[in-house]
């Protein structure tokens, strides 16, 4: 089959260089089968003058290359878990997000020992707030603008620890951010056409934690228990666990009906749910927080919170793709017992 070259006005350019790079998600021999075709088809697509790919076309590479590097290996139910945990981060991102706005930053920023910001406590109330627009943008302009409003908001979460550092104002606590940033990542997976469970989850956990938030306000009288985020460690590894809960409940629920993107879903999620609770569990190891000793202990719990979750992903993956090819072996392997030909068929393509 005769293969597509790059553009006569494009080829050698900078612009083809540049795509080329992008190919280094694909596998080897996918590259070296496809990539003229792949780099051509994309070079025909763009306007004239234009020197490097456009952000829509990178992420489309890339995304398509490792998802042709997980059918590889057996796990394209690991590509399927991508937007399910994106979406499921997105809600707990908006749902977080409510009560702190409203637990927290509007509260008297005295009870805190902090100097306001505005009417805030913080400038966490400008994370809080990006991330309730990107819940509300996943109802009314999923695809595109979400993904890239969830960029957004994981710039600003990055973003605003700094900024306070140089204004001199204050912020949230790293064990709120660093969690926040985990599950911010996750968001960058969101589906292109979610239906309509997927776009109302977000702005419906944002719902229903902000009237359970006003409903508590209100029993204690005008009081409020979480007057910091000094006060709050203990329902974050809660609220980390539920959400673990949850998404390993409907994982076993898929598995019984043979589809694992599910349970991959939970296996994503458990780093982000491990760091809600590194605070606690710094405190249960090492027994202080604060400064000196206390952010070390935090720092090596985060560390290794972060690496178990990296190394359980990877044997995970390792695991799906040694029993793939075992099986696509023995496929190939096993000739028909009344003509004695072999299959020329792979599996999990």
């Amino acid at each position: 089959m005769n293969q597509p070259n790059p553009a006569p006005e494009q080829a050698g350019s900078p612009l083809e260089s540049r795509y080329r790079r992008l190919l280094w998600a694909y596998p080897g021999d996918y590259q070296a089968e496809r990539g003229d075709e792949i780099v051509g088809t994309y070079l025909d697509t763009v306007e004239p003058g234009r020197r490097w790919p456009s952000p829509h076309d990178a992420v489309d590479l890339l995304g398509a290359g490792i998802r042709e590097r997980l059918r590889g290996y057996g796990a394209l139910g690991l590509a399927a878990a991508l937007p399910l945990a994106a979406t499921a981060a997105l809600s707990t991102l908006a749902a977080v997000a409510a009560f702190f706005l409203l637990q927290i930053e509007f509260e008297d920023p005295r009870f805190a020992g902090l100097d306001p910001v505005g009417p805030f406590q913080t400038l966490g109330a400008v994370i809080w707030l990006g991330w309730l627009l990107v819940g509300l943008t996943a109802t009314v302009l999923p695809g595109a603008w979400t993904r890239t409003a969830a960029a957004c908001g994981l710039l600003l979460t990055i973003v605003v620890p700094p900024v306070a550092a140089l204004a001199g104002q204050p912020r949230p606590p790293m064990f709120v951010l660093i969690p926040a940033v985990a599950l911010g990542l996750a968001t960058l997976a969101l589906p292109a056409r979610p239906g309509w469970a997927a776009r109302s989850l977000p702005p419906l956990t944002a719902g229903a934690v902000a009237a359970a938030s006003v409903a508590f306000s209100a029993a204690e009288n005008g009081g409020n228990m979480f007057t910091s985020y000094g006060s709050t460690p203990e329902l974050l590894a809660m609220a980390g666990g539920l959400m673990f809960a949850l998404v390993l409940l409907v994982g076993i629920g898929r598995a019984l009906r043979a589809d694992d993107a599910g349970l991959w879903t939970a296996l994503l999620l458990a780093t982000p749910a491990g760091l809600f609770g590194a605070d606690q569990l710094s405190q249960g190891i090492w027994g202080s927080r604060g400064g000196g000793p206390g952010a070390a202990a935090y720092a090596t719990t985060t560390g290794t919170i972060l690496l178990v979750g990296t190394a359980l992903l990877v044997a995970a993956i390792a695991g799906q793709a040694a029993r793939h090819q075992t099986v696509r072996r023995q496929v190939l392997d096993k000739a028909c017992p009344t003509c004695g030909h072999r299959s020329t068929a792979t599996t999990g393509t």
